[in-house]
Order: structure tokens, then C-alpha cells, then sequence
């Protein structure tokens, strides 16, 4: 019982991780989705906090009952065989994409911070990436379960030490609402939509090893909740500053303003341990769909795939992206529809109690 609860928060840091990136690190994320909607973002956030839950558990028990080798046999399972293909072959284009916009990203936070190469931070993050991926499952989930703890801390800290809780709550102020009516109930759809979409990189191959749904159950849930709780933290700590904050690209920096050097430092360096945390999740999860097609092992496609991503991150792929997220962002509720339609209709939640229960000792 005790290496089941184990695995649980080990599931639940990874899944936590692979959400989790730069974007919500820095606090842009929930500056866009949810903190500009003044107290309606504290709704959305709740709703983002139970579709997280329930996605991310959803999407792991699929992959185990149905034994999905790849995200490929979800798509497959919810939309059928040819919309599953396209939708298959979308995600894999997004993902390869995200995937390169961060690992440059990743150099400019080298260049940025340390004035270390750019390029030389590329490569080092793509050695990194290499020795924890081809490891498998087992060194992702060692890697979140040390970078999503020390996030959680530092959230806490600046949510303690840089705040005052209760003046958010005192302030309506709304600020799009009058412009774009109810986007604070699309906006946490979008967001979960997304990053649960792209989390199957890494849910589905969980889902799959998983021996047992006990821990993919209960991994979900404190997984949606550890979100949920960072997602709270974070918007109590930007609204507290709303609305001179909007204008920071970094608005956790803006927070950290006159906190030292030090404090900065370590904020970077957090934002990189995001930024590589998904990169791990994206390349496992492109290196386990690949293998579907490509006969080598796992560790030649990761380096595949490395060296492909190095080579599109030169060649201005972030256009390409502008373009694809809002088709994609589109899609993605249709993902969500249907993973809540296969579930009503197979009666797949809540599950049987014997899938509650771990193994007994």
C-alpha cells in the first residue's frame, strides 16, 4: 500500500509538472485566463480545478482499460478512426512545435540570466532531456517529483510574503466582461482543453504502465487539486497588484521586484525547471508515438526527435503556431465533449470500488 500512495504523488507531480510550464510559472497564464476577469476568475479557476480532475484521471483510465499505445489510439477512441487521424495528426504537429519553441526558449533563459551561449544552454537542456527521457516513466516521474514541490513552496512563499489575500476579494473589477460576455467560463474550458490535450503525451503512456487504477485515480485527483491549489495561490497574488501588473511581461517578477538578486535567480531557475519538466513530458510522449511507425528503440528517437526540434526552433516556427493554437484551442472542447460523452456512455465514472482499493501487502 505504501509504494501505491507512493506512485499516487509521483502521478500526480507529473501530471502537475507537464501542466505546469514557463507560461503559468512566469504568471502570464493566469493573468490571460483568469486573473483579469476580476472575481469571476475565482469561479473559473474552480472549474478549471474540477475539469483538470477529471480530464486528467479520465484520460489515464482510458489508456488503461484500452491499453492505448500512444495519445494516437485516444484520438482513435473518441473520435473515431479518420477524425481521430486528423486530430492525431494536429496534436502531433502542436506538440512538435511547442516543443521547439521551448527548447529555445530555454537558451534564452541561460543568455538572459547567466549571459551563458544560448546555444550552449540549448544543448545542455537537450543532454538533460536525453539522460532523463530515455530512462523512462520512472525518471520523469523522480525529476517532478523533486522541480513541482519546490514550485508549490515558491508560490507559497510569494503568496505569503508579497501579498495581501483579502484585498482581492474586495474589488470587483471586472475588466473584459463588458467587452466579451461570459469569456470567464470559455476562458478555464480553453485552458484545460489545451494543456490536458497536450498532457496526454504523458498521461497516456501512465495510464498504460499503471498495474493498477487505484493510484491513476487518486494520482489524478491530487493532481487536479495541486493545480487547482497553484492556480488559486497565483491569482490571489497577481490581483493583489491588477492593474499595473498587467502591463509586466513576467508578472511574477513584478511581484519579486525588491526582493534581491537572489530571489530573482532562483525564480529563473524555476522557470527553467518548467520549461525543461514539459520538454521531458513532450519528447517521451513523441518518442512513444513515433515508435508506432519507426523501428528504433527509444532512446534513437529521442535523439530523433532532439535533433529534429533543434533544427525547426531556427526556422521560425512560432508563426506557424500563432496560427495552429486557435484551431487547435477549438478542437480541444470538442476533445473534452468527447471524453465526456465516452464516459456516459461506457459508465466509466465514477469507478467501481475495487479500483479505489490498493493492493493489499
Amino acid at each position: 500500500m505504501q509504494n501505491d500512495w507512493k506512485l499516487s504523488w509521483q502521478i500526480a507531480f507529473t501530471f502537475i509538472g507537464t501542466v505546469v510550464g514557463a507560461g503559468f510559472a512566469s504568471g502570464k497564464e493566469l493573468l490571460v485566463f483568469f486573473v483579469q476577469y476580476g472575481v469571476q476568475g475565482l469561479i473559473g479557476i474552480l472549474l478549471a480545478t474540477l475539469l483538470f480532475t477529471w480530464a486528467g484521471t479520465q484520460v489515464m483510465l482510458v489508456s488503461h482499460r484500452i491499453q492505448a499505445r500512444s495519445y494516437q489510439d485516444i484520438s482513435a477512441y473518441l473520435f473515431g478512426k479518420t477524425l481521430g487521424l486528423l486530430f492525431h495528426v494536429l496534436l502531433l504537429i502542436v506538440l512538435l512545435g511547442t516543443t521547439s519553441v521551448m527548447l529555445a526558449a530555454s537558451g534564452a533563459v541561460f543568455i538572459e540570466t547567466f549571459q551563458f551561449p544560448s546555444q550552449a544552454g540549448i544543448w545542455l537542456t537537450m543532454i538533460c532531456i536525453y539522460l532523463v527521457a530515455h530512462r523512462g516513466l520512472h525518471a520523469i516521474h523522480s525529476v517532478n517529483s523533486v522541480f513541482v514541490p519546490l514550485l508549490i513552496a515558491f508560490t507559497c512563499y510569494i503568496f505569503i510574503h508579497h501579498v495581501k489575500p483579502w484585498e482581492p476579494l474586495l474589488d470587483d473589477g471586472v475588466l473584459v466582461e463588458s467587452v466579451r460576455p461570459l469569456v470567464w467560463i470559455s476562458s478555464p474550458l480553453y485552458y484545460v482543453s489545451l494543456n490536458v490535450a497536450l498532457a496526454q503525451a504523458v498521461l497516456v503512456p501512465i495510464g498504460k504502465e499503471s498495474k493498477r487504477e487505484g493510484p491513476l485515480i487518486y494520482g489524478g485527483v491530487l493532481g487536479g487539486l495541486g493545480i487547482g491549489l497553484l492556480l488559486l495561490l497565483g491569482y490571489l497574488s497577481i490581483r493583489t497588484h491588477m492593474p499595473e501588473i498587467q502591463q509586466a511581461d513576467m508578472p511574477m517578477i513584478y511581484l519579486l521586484s525588491g526582493s534581491g538578486r537572489g530571489m530573482s535567480i532562483l525564480f529563473t531557475l524555476l522557470v527553467y525547471a518548467e520549461i525543461f519538466s514539459t520538454l521531458i513530458a513532450n519528447v517521451y510522449g513523441l518518442a512513444q508515438q513515433l515508435q508506432r511507425f519507426l523501428v528504433l528503440s527509444t532512446s534513437l528517437l529521442i535523439l530523433f526527435i532532439l535533433v529534429v526540434c533543434y533544427f525547426v526552433s531556427f526556422i521560425g516556427f512560432s508563426s506557424l503556431l500563432s496560427f495552429l493554437y486557435p484551431l487547435f484551442g477549438q478542437i480541444v472542447i470538442i476533445f473534452l465533449l468527447m471524453l465526456l460523452y465516452r464516459q456516459w456512455k461506457n459508465a466509466s465514472w465514477p469507478p467501481p470500488l475495487r479500483h479505489l482499493k490498493f493492493r493489499k501487502k
